[in-house]
């Protein structure tokens, strides 16, 4: 549970700094940049196949890949890119519905 609060909380002063470095932007460029950064950052997954303890699947995906030889990395990394297929399209409706606005 600590290791999660210190996580997130380094993850929210992260897209603090990303949303406002790219306040001034253009619409086109910073929601989907945004919202590819919340799904990267806030996506969990089981660690392992036979636990209930979540992490972030970048770093199951991390660590399947570079550090056991067994692993598949797509096991994290698959519904990683889902995660950011989806936040990508939800981001492109966003941006679409402000501009026929």
């Amino acid at each position: 549970m600590m290791a999660w609060s210190t996580y997130l909380g380094a993850a929210v002063v992260t897209l603090a700094v990303l949303w406002w470095l790219t306040w001034r932007w253009s619409a086109a460029v910073k929601l989907p940049l945004r919202a590819l950064a919340i799904a990267f950052l806030l996506t969990p997954w089981p660690v392992a196949r036979d636990t209930d303890a979540l992490g972030p699947a970048w770093v199951v995906t991390m660590f399947d890949t570079l550090v056991q030889s067994d692993a598949d990395p797509l096991r994290a990394g698959a519904p990683l890119l889902a995660a950011i297929l989806l936040a990508l399209a939800v981001a492109g409706v966003i941006h679409y519905l402000r501009r026929t606005r």
